[in-house]
């Protein structure tokens, strides 16, 4: 194999594993969201990598950071590995929920990809994507932050340390 053919092929990968993440430029964010700020959140069921089956109408009176993210995405990775200390030791709420769900993958490799992370926290599957196709149509990592009644207060699209920062500070004023 040449060197040029190597190049080629490198480049091939490297584009296969990042499609979907936020350099993937075909539409603007905003063109692929479909839940818009102020309108109540779609409701669905996942199970967890710990076995808890969480229906998101059941969360009702809680905040919640909906997470939706790729384990073969760079930036997703990259933002799982901060969140603990980013955003989860930082909100100041009993009634808070964390609900990382992974599009297109089953539940054993998002429990390997947080074992591997030394991740402690839950995180569902949407193997299908049903889950994402509720809230959009392209792009990962998107956080939405839900009030206790269900309405979506805030989204984002990226990995940003003041877009985490912004997310605490939200998610810390909702009463």
């Amino acid at each position: 194999m040449t060197i040029n053919n190597f190049l080629h092929i490198s480049l091939l990968t490297l584009l296969l594993l990042t499609q979907g993440c936020i350099n993937d430029k075909e539409e603007s964010p905003d063109q692929t969201t479909l839940v818009k700020i102020g309108e109540v959140a779609p409701d669905f069921e996942v199970t967890m990598s710990n076995g808890d089956e969480v229906c998101l109408s059941e969360l009702q009176g809680k905040k919640v950071l909906l997470t939706l993210w790729d384990p073969e995405c760079p930036t997703c990775r990259k933002e799982m590995g901060v969140v603990q200390e980013k955003i989860l030791d930082r909100v100041q709420a009993d009634d808070f929920v964390y609900l990382p769900i992974a599009r297109g993958c089953d539940l054993n490799k998002v429990k390997d990809f947080l074992t591997s992370n030394n991740l402690l926290f839950p995180a569902g599957a949407d193997p299908d994507r049903r889950i994402y196709s509720l809230y959009a149509t392209l792009y990962v990592p998107r956080s939405f932050v839900i009030d206790q009644h269900g309405v979506v207060r805030h989204s984002a699209v990226e990995y940003e340390l003041s877009h985490l920062d912004e997310i605490v500070k939200i998610i810390n004023a909702l009463k």
